[in-house]
């Protein structure tokens, strides 16, 4: 198969969830060819008549019905269920969910036209109004193909991707997930807990740009993150675990002395002035 061929549109794509990262993909497959006629269905009928209103889908249906190709773009505990019956229905089937292990797991045996997928962007927002034809526009997109999934299939959603102006990246289901625990899930896990604890504090007045930064995933979507958070729950805990040994190692360093305290900064500090760095 070439390259232009792995890249070939399909006419016709079903959308299963068309909040912010299913419905900027159909926007943006739309926009560039990829598909002429986007399918919605979505468990809340108010989430589809929206999506429907602002173009994200040209149709809206409370079933599954036979498409070139299905994105599924649930809540990680139900996409499972809903990839195997597109899988049924739709010559292709992929997935943006946050985990894949779990999914791939819960699918067993895995149907050959099912690609996992994982693009990595968005933000706290949530619901169609929070869709954009340009969401993926340099940013990476992690593809598991496990070895029950067919190359061909493989190929075609990586031209999809691509055509979108992602980069993407091949690993597997538990390297994704163990690097996504890190960078992904903890902070969002942090941030939650932290606001439990500032939101009883009396007042929040003048808070600053710092509080504002370092709290703004908290607001995501609860449903999609309680998911994720359950789903990925080993993986997550290795890394709380070095958390809390790291916090309470300041805690010390600040009871100790100015030095201490300053050595364990820098180093953090050195940490993300490395990240970054651009790199070509």
């Amino acid at each position: 198969m070439s390259a232009a061929e792995d890249q070939r549109p399909g006419k016709t794509l079903l959308l299963v969830g068309t909040g912010m990262v299913g419905g900027s993909f159909a926007l943006a497959a739309k926009a560039r060819g990829l598909f002429e006629h986007v399918v919605g269905i979505d468990r809340s009928p108010a989430a589809l008549r929206e999506a429907h209103a602002l173009g994200i889908v040209d149709e809206c249906r409370e079933s599954f019905v036979a498409c070139d190709s299905a994105c599924i773009a649930v809540p990680v505990g139900a996409i499972a269920k809903a990839a195997a019956e597109a899988a049924r229905t739709c010559a292709l089937v992929f997935d943006v969910g946050s985990v894949k292990r779990p999914i791939i797991d819960a699918l067993s045996p895995l149907p050959p036209n099912f690609v996992p997928c994982h693009p990595i962007a968005g933000s706290e927002q949530a619901g169609p109004k929070a869709a954009r034809g340009d969401l993926f526009e340099g940013y990476t997109v992690a593809m598991t193909p496990a070895v029950e999934t067919d190359a061909s299939a493989t190929a075609t959603v990586r031209g999809y991707w691509q055509a979108l102006g992602a980069k993407v990246v091949v690993e597997t289901p538990a390297e994704h997930d163990e690097r996504l625990a890190l960078v992904s899930h903890l902070p969002h896990l942090v941030a939650f807990a932290f606001m439990e604890v500032a939101g009883a504090a009396k007042s929040l007045d003048g808070v600053g740009g710092g509080f504002r930064d370092f709290t703004r995933i908290a607001g995501a979507d609860a449903d999609m993150w309680a998911d994720i958070l359950r789903a990925n729950a080993p993986q997550v805990q290795q890394h709380l675990d070095a958390l809390v040994a790291a916090l309470r190692g300041f805690s010390a360093a600040a009871r100790e002395g100015d030095a201490a305290l300053r050595e364990r900064i820098a180093a953090a500090a050195a940490v993300k002035r490395a990240l970054d760095v651009p790199r070509h």
